[in-house]
C-alpha cells in the first residue's frame, strides 16, 4: 500500500514549479495531482480519465458538454475527447486518474 497525503502533493507542486504532480504509476492507472490553469497543452488522452476536484471552481468542456465545477465534483472524460478547465476561480486543483490504455480504442486504426 502506498499512502501519501493531498497537502505533501501540492507542496511538491509548490516547491517543483510545475503544474502536474505524479502520485501513482501502475499498470492498471496512474493519478497526478494538478492545478488549473497551466500552460501544458491540452490534447485527447489515450486513457479513460477522472477528475475529482480538490479546491477551487470554474468550468470543465468535456466534448460538447459545458459545467460549473466546484471542490468535490467528479468529471468523467472518454479516452480520445478534447476537453479543458476555463473560467477559473484564482486556481483549481484535482486529482486525476488515468486507466490502463492497453485496450484503446484510438490504436485500433480508424
Amino acid at each position: 500500500m502506498g499512502h501519501v497525503s493531498t497537502a505533501e502533493l501540492a507542496d511538491r507542486l509548490e516547491q517543483d514549479g510545475t503544474s502536474y504532480v505524479e502520485v501513482l504509476n501502475e499498470a492498471s492507472m496512474r493519478v497526478e495531482l494538478a492545478r488549473y490553469p497551466n500552460p501544458e497543452p491540452k490534447l485527447p488522452h489515450r486513457e479513460d480519465e477522472l477528475y475529482v476536484v480538490l479546491s477551487g471552481s470554474g468550468t470543465a468542456h468535456v466534448g460538447a458538454e459545458t459545467h460549473g465545477v466546484e471542490e468535490g465534483d467528479v468529471i468523467y472524460v472518454e479516452q480520445g475527447v478534447e476537453h479543458d478547465f476555463a473560467d477559473i476561480d484564482d486556481e483549481l486543483t484535482a486529482l486525476v486518474v488515468f486507466t490502463d490504455a492497453e485496450e484503446s480504442v484510438l490504436d485500433r486504426g480508424a
